[in-house]
């Protein structure tokens, strides 16, 4: 009488289908969450730009104060406040906004180019600054 023995092999590791379909997964979810991260940079620098453009407001206003009612000249230029709000704000650069003195130099507006937009925000500040035809993706800080 002869005696069969099977032997049972023991499965040690996944199979190949099992490995593509959970590296296949894993791509795109870090497809998307990438996606999501690079929208969040781009509204982080558009909240710097808006913040920057608030505060290169504020430095307008003390030069207005102290230089007799009067904004600095300009027309859509880039880099004129450089130099003449050095005195008045730091660690805000001219660089990438649009000055135009109006009104005489009573007035002024402040435009920068926004990467992903504001939502209606951006929209809602040219409306306020008489900025006419509205430009997506444009935000704008006026006094009048």
């Amino acid at each position: 009488m002869s005696m069969i023995i099977l032997v049972m092999k023991s499965k040690k590791g996944f199979s190949l289908i099992e490995l593509l379909v959970v590296i296949s997964i894993i791509g795109v979810l870090a497809a998307i969450l990438m996606m999501n991260l690079m929208g969040a940079r781009e509204r982080g620098r558009d909240a710097q730009r808006i913040q920057d453009l608030n505060s290169l407001k504020s430095a307008l206003r003390l030069y207005y104060n102290d230089n007799n009612q009067l904004y600095p000249p300009g027309n859509n230029c880039t880099t004129c406040l450089n130099s003449v709000l050095s005195d008045y704000t730091s660690g805000v650069s001219g660089v990438g906004y649009t000055y135009t003195a109006v009104d005489s130099r009573n007035g002024f507006r402040l435009t920068v180019k926004l990467e992903s937009g504001a939502g209606d925000d951006d929209i809602n500040s040219q409306i306020k600054c008489g900025i006419s035809p509205a430009v997506d993706k444009v935000y704008a800080v006026c006094a009048y």
